[in-house]
């Protein structure tokens, strides 16, 4: 995964990332600015299946989502933006999904302060360099089986929700019948 931006909202990610803020390259660190194609290209973004723009500023942010989106057009980008009309300039960009700043940050206060189970459970799996959730479109050889009776927990990982259309199941059970179009969300560590 590459991130765009390191600042407090990104830094607790596991990727690589691109920024001017760095004193020295290191590590998942390249210096650089993510509206230059070059460095975008030295990252991998060719190849890469996930890119994260959050640099602070939307303008830039609609840039290098559409600069991404150019170099790679199958790659998976989440942008973060700070004012709400520009999320529809950030899905003309090429965005696969955009988070308002404030709405974010709101959510997490929300759930620390509703649930603090579930928001402990929530950073120890976002922050673990151990454990990831993925979303897999479902392989035809599963369609129209009992997720009991397949072997993707054993293959992939432990199903935690299929989105199927608008709807989305979760935790569910050994008897859900897998569909065509479901995608599955799962742990895997």
């Amino acid at each position: 995964m590459i991130i765009c931006g390191y600042n407090e909202i990104t830094k607790k990610l596991n990727g690589k990332f691109i920024d001017t803020s760095f004193d020295e390259e290191k590590e998942n660190f390249i210096w650089g600015n993510p509206e230059d194609p070059e460095i975008l290209k030295r990252a991998g973004v060719e190849d890469e299946e996930i890119i994260i723009v959050a640099t602070g500023d939307d303008n830039r942010n609609i840039y290098i989502t559409l600069l991404a989106r150019t170099l790679n057009p199958w790659i998976n980008i989440g942008v973060i933006i700070k004012k709400h009309e520009n999320v529809d300039k950030a899905y003309k960009a090429g965005a696969n999904n955009v988070l308002v700043e404030s709405e974010l940050i709101g959510r997490e206060i929300l759930t620390s302060l509703l649930s603090p189970k579930a928001a402990e459970l929530i950073n120890s799996v976002m922050f673990s360099e151990n454990v990831n959730i993925y979303a897999l479109e479902l392989p035809l050889r599963y369609l129209n089986r009992k997720l009991k009776n397949t072997d993707i927990r054993r293959r992939v990982g432990t199903v935690i929700a299929i989105k199927r259309g608008k709807d989305i199941i979760k935790n569910p059970s050994p008897e859900t019948v897998l569909k065509k179009g479901d995608i599955l969300i799962f742990f895997k560590g």
